[in-house]
């Protein structure tokens, strides 16, 4: 399976700490990205950014992700941020920890308020790894758009700037699977009871009975999988009723 580069590490606290560009050994991806360790940005600590939350939760945060405890370093990072609910920081780390945890929608709601930091360096990583969150939800064109904010704020990240081809390359494989799918419904033969439906439905049809010519196109297509030969028809019918029922209300 194809992955973007992930670069997800919790902002460690202290002197000074590393966040690293981590690519798993085993994962290999079409466009030729290799293994890449190496150290991608260090953060200092900010006092004043991290005044109001506990350390002891903080720390305690970061040592259960460093064991890879995930749904420890989830729970105590969540207990840090009914200090301060709007941190950047803190959402970032309880962001890391929540894709650990492979919960997706829940580290993108974390890295969505991360964005808000006023420092550059970590919301441009909290974009980055929004892309990345995106892309493992398979959702490609909103990676892509992630992925270029990032690199709005740091037009040298070879990482992201690899990671938005291979997100724009599963979004150009998405669509010719979805015209592929097309095609095969196109190239369908419908039955004798297929043709029979249809041309129910076309009389409706001059009825001004769309919903009703919907319906029955709709319970055929469960009986007889040859009716989806009319699909573009059948979408028609659909916009059609979508625009009556509009228009009603």
């Amino acid at each position: 399976m194809n992955v973007p580069i992930f670069n997800f590490q919790p902002r460690l606290s202290g002197a000074s700490s590393s966040i690293f560009n981590f690519v798993p050994a085993n994962i290999r991806n079409s466009l030729g990205f290799g293994i890449v360790l190496t150290i991608l940005f260090v953060f200092i600590a900010n006092t004043f950014v991290l005044a109001q939350v506990d350390k002891g939760k903080l720390e305690a945060g970061l040592r259960a992700y460093q064991k890879q405890d995930w749904d420890a370093a989830v729970s105590q990072f969540q207990n840090a941020l009914k200090d301060d609910p709007e941190n950047p920081r803190l959402n970032y780390d309880l962001a890391a920890s929540l894709y650990k945890k492979e919960k997706y929608e829940d580290a993108l709601k974390a890295l969505e308020k991360a964005q808000f930091s006023s420092d550059a360096t970590l919301q441009e990583n909290a974009l980055y790894n929004a892309g990345n969150t995106l892309f493992e939800l398979k959702k490609y064109s909103e990676a892509v758009e992630a992925y270029k904010k990032a690199l709005r704020l740091n037009p040298n990240a070879l990482d992201a700037k690899q990671n938005l081809e291979l997100a724009r390359l599963k979004m150009k494989n998405e669509e010719q699977k979805k015209q592929d799918k097309q095609k095969q419904k196109d190239q369908i033969k419908p039955s004798e009871y297929a043709k029979q439906l249809k041309a129910q439905a076309e009389i409706l049809v001059s009825q001004r009975l769309y919903n009703a010519a919907y319906q029955l196109m709709q319970k055929g297509l469960k009986s007889d999988e040859t009716v989806a030969a009319y699909q573009s028809f059948i979408k028609r019918l659909n916009d059609v009723v979508d625009i009556e029922v509009k228009s009603e209300k």
